[in-house]
Protein backbone atom coordinates (compact mmCIF):
# COMPACT_ATOMS: atom_id res chain seq x y z
CA UNK A 1 0.00 0.00 0.00
CA UNK A 2 0.95 3.40 -0.59
CA UNK A 3 -0.18 5.25 2.15
CA UNK A 4 -3.09 6.25 0.89
CA UNK A 5 -5.50 7.33 4.25
CA UNK A 6 -9.63 7.89 3.30
CA UNK A 7 -9.83 11.37 4.90
CA UNK A 8 -13.77 10.30 6.26
CA UNK A 9 -15.25 7.50 6.51
CA UNK A 10 -18.11 8.79 3.99
CA UNK A 11 -16.03 9.66 1.41
CA UNK A 12 -14.61 8.64 -1.60
CA UNK A 13 -11.70 11.50 -1.08
CA UNK A 14 -7.62 9.80 -0.75
CA UNK A 15 -4.95 11.68 0.73
CA UNK A 16 -1.62 11.04 -0.36
CA UNK A 17 1.41 11.97 2.16
CA UNK A 18 3.27 14.77 0.35
CA UNK A 19 6.25 12.77 0.82
CA UNK A 20 5.07 10.49 -2.25
CA UNK A 21 5.14 12.88 -4.82
CA UNK A 22 8.31 13.83 -5.04
CA UNK A 23 11.29 11.79 -6.61
CA UNK A 24 14.77 13.11 -6.94
CA UNK A 25 15.40 14.18 -11.08
CA UNK A 26 18.44 14.64 -12.87
CA UNK A 27 18.71 17.85 -14.89
CA UNK A 28 17.45 16.44 -17.81
CA UNK A 29 14.24 14.42 -16.45
CA UNK A 30 13.66 18.07 -14.89
CA UNK A 31 13.82 19.09 -18.41
CA UNK A 32 11.58 16.74 -19.63
CA UNK A 33 8.85 16.93 -17.68
CA UNK A 34 8.62 20.82 -17.74
CA UNK A 35 8.10 20.89 -21.18
CA UNK A 36 11.88 21.35 -22.47
CA UNK A 37 11.59 24.23 -24.51
CA UNK A 38 12.72 27.72 -24.54
CA UNK A 39 12.84 30.95 -26.94
CA UNK A 40 15.90 30.90 -29.20
CA UNK A 41 17.12 34.07 -30.59
CA UNK A 42 19.35 34.28 -33.84
CA UNK A 43 21.17 37.81 -32.93
CA UNK A 44 23.48 38.04 -35.96
CA UNK A 45 25.95 36.16 -38.28
CA UNK A 46 29.66 37.14 -38.74
CA UNK A 47 31.32 35.84 -41.91
CA UNK A 48 34.78 35.04 -41.09
CA UNK A 49 35.27 33.63 -44.76
CA UNK A 50 32.77 33.45 -47.20
CA UNK A 51 33.82 31.28 -49.70
CA UNK A 52 31.41 28.58 -50.54
CA UNK A 53 29.88 30.13 -53.52
CA UNK A 54 32.12 30.54 -56.65
CA UNK A 55 29.99 32.99 -58.09
CA UNK A 56 30.02 35.73 -55.74
CA UNK A 57 28.76 36.64 -52.32
CA UNK A 58 27.91 33.00 -49.94
CA UNK A 59 23.59 33.24 -50.30
CA UNK A 60 23.00 32.37 -46.69
CA UNK A 61 19.80 31.37 -44.62
CA UNK A 62 19.93 29.83 -41.84
CA UNK A 63 17.55 26.95 -40.43
CA UNK A 64 15.89 25.88 -37.38
CA UNK A 65 15.49 21.87 -37.37
CA UNK A 66 14.99 21.95 -40.83
CA UNK A 67 12.82 24.54 -41.61
CA UNK A 68 13.53 28.15 -42.81
CA UNK A 69 14.37 31.10 -40.27
CA UNK A 70 16.00 33.55 -42.40
CA UNK A 71 17.28 34.55 -45.31
CA UNK A 72 19.00 34.20 -47.88
CA UNK A 73 21.02 37.07 -47.75
CA UNK A 74 24.40 37.62 -49.42
CA UNK A 75 27.52 37.56 -47.20
CA UNK A 76 30.76 38.53 -47.91
CA UNK A 77 34.46 38.00 -46.05
CA UNK A 78 34.00 40.05 -42.52
CA UNK A 79 30.66 40.96 -43.36
CA UNK A 80 28.15 41.16 -40.01
CA UNK A 81 24.73 41.27 -40.52
CA UNK A 82 21.39 41.73 -37.73
CA UNK A 83 19.21 38.88 -38.10
CA UNK A 84 16.71 39.31 -35.12
CA UNK A 85 14.94 36.39 -35.47
CA UNK A 86 13.19 33.93 -33.20
CA UNK A 87 11.32 31.03 -32.64
CA UNK A 88 9.62 28.53 -29.41
CA UNK A 89 11.90 25.69 -29.59
CA UNK A 90 12.27 22.22 -28.00
CA UNK A 91 15.36 21.14 -26.69
CA UNK A 92 17.66 19.68 -28.24
CA UNK A 93 17.29 22.23 -31.26
CA UNK A 94 19.61 21.91 -34.78
CA UNK A 95 20.72 24.77 -35.79
CA UNK A 96 22.00 25.23 -39.68
CA UNK A 97 23.22 27.67 -42.22
CA UNK A 98 23.41 26.91 -45.53
CA UNK A 99 24.47 28.51 -48.76
CA UNK A 100 21.54 28.87 -51.23
CA UNK A 101 22.44 27.76 -55.18
CA UNK A 102 19.73 28.35 -56.44
CA UNK A 103 19.57 25.06 -58.49
CA UNK A 104 22.25 26.22 -60.72
CA UNK A 105 24.80 23.86 -58.96
CA UNK A 106 22.83 21.03 -57.70
CA UNK A 107 21.36 20.86 -54.12
CA UNK A 108 22.16 23.92 -51.66
CA UNK A 109 26.02 23.95 -49.72
CA UNK A 110 26.13 24.00 -45.78
CA UNK A 111 27.95 25.88 -44.10
CA UNK A 112 28.06 23.72 -40.72
CA UNK A 113 25.10 23.77 -38.05
CA UNK A 114 25.00 23.40 -34.31
CA UNK A 115 22.70 21.67 -31.35
CA UNK A 116 21.30 24.14 -28.40
CA UNK A 117 20.24 21.66 -25.62
CA UNK A 118 19.36 24.32 -23.60
CA UNK A 119 19.06 28.22 -22.37
CA UNK A 120 22.15 29.92 -22.24
CA UNK A 121 23.24 32.63 -19.71
CA UNK A 122 23.50 35.53 -21.74
CA UNK A 123 24.37 35.66 -25.71
CA UNK A 124 26.71 32.90 -26.74
CA UNK A 125 28.73 32.54 -30.19
CA UNK A 126 29.18 29.59 -32.18
CA UNK A 127 31.86 29.06 -34.66
CA UNK A 128 30.27 27.00 -37.68
CA UNK A 129 32.09 25.72 -40.91
CA UNK A 130 31.28 24.49 -44.35
CA UNK A 131 31.93 24.32 -48.07
CA UNK A 132 35.26 26.46 -47.47
CA UNK A 133 32.75 29.18 -44.86
CA UNK A 134 33.12 30.06 -41.80
CA UNK A 135 30.77 32.23 -39.50
CA UNK A 136 30.40 33.30 -36.18
CA UNK A 137 26.65 32.90 -35.14
CA UNK A 138 25.59 35.02 -31.87
CA UNK A 139 22.43 33.77 -30.33
CA UNK A 140 19.82 33.58 -27.09
CA UNK A 141 18.08 31.09 -25.24
CA UNK A 142 15.64 31.94 -22.76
Amino acid sequence: MLGINKNTPNSDIYCIDNEQLFAQLTPEEGAVIEGGGGFLIIDQLQAINADADTFGDDDTYITVNGSRLWGPNGFSTGQVSGVNRGLGVDFPTRVELFDEDGGFNGSDDSLGGFTVNGPTNGTAITRVSGSGSTYDVYYRVF
